[in-house]
């Protein structure tokens, strides 16, 4: 298992007075995705160690956020967004949440980065993602999408964790 920290934590809509009592902790893990067929037909899959990769390979990224605060945070007030990794393409539709709404930022050209979304609307739902082309406006593919963004719409109380997750495929 490999530990990154990639994903950026927004923590708004807290008072001065609340900031003091709250904090969130995230914490990334990588493991490889493993499956295969039963003999039923039905797919497999496992999670494991993530030491050893190769080009082709799946990998699945969890962040785990906790609350090591004393007041639970309010529902909309975690905001995770997380770029995809370099050398790597996102798994169409493997992005999921506990109580998270996702949502997705996409672009053609190759070396657009999250940092550079400032646009409102940048992120959409990924049945709404688009990329632009000159004129032409299309639905993103899989290797289009640039970062994931989880809205936490749950209560979080002091001491509880919830997760967010995606997969890759290692180019």
């Amino acid at each position: 298992m490999r530990r990154l920290g990639l994903a950026l934590l927004a923590v708004a809509g807290l008072g001065l007075a609340s900031w003091t009592l709250a904090e969130v902790r995230l914490s990334t893990t990588v493991h490889r995705v493993d499956s295969w067929i039963e003999e039923e037909g039905e797919l497999e899959a496992e999670l494991t160690d993530a030491a050893l990769v190769a080009a082709g390979d799946e990998l699945r990224y969890t962040i785990a956020f906790t609350n090591t605060g004393l007041v639970p945070v309010d529902p909309g007030v975690i905001v995770i967004t997380n770029p995809i990794p370099e050398s790597t393409e996102y798994v169409w539709d493997t992005a999921g949440g506990i109580n998270a709404r996702i949502l997705y930022h996409a672009s053609a050209a190759a070396e657009a980065s999250v940092d550079d979304v400032s646009e409102e609307g940048a992120f959409l739902p990924l049945d709404d993602l688009v990329v632009t082309e000159g004129a032409l406006v299309r639905s993103a593919a899989a290797a289009e999408v640039r970062a994931i963004r989880w809205i936490y719409e749950a209560f979080l109380p002091p001491g509880e964790s919830s997760e967010v997750w995606f997969h890759v495929r290692l180019q």
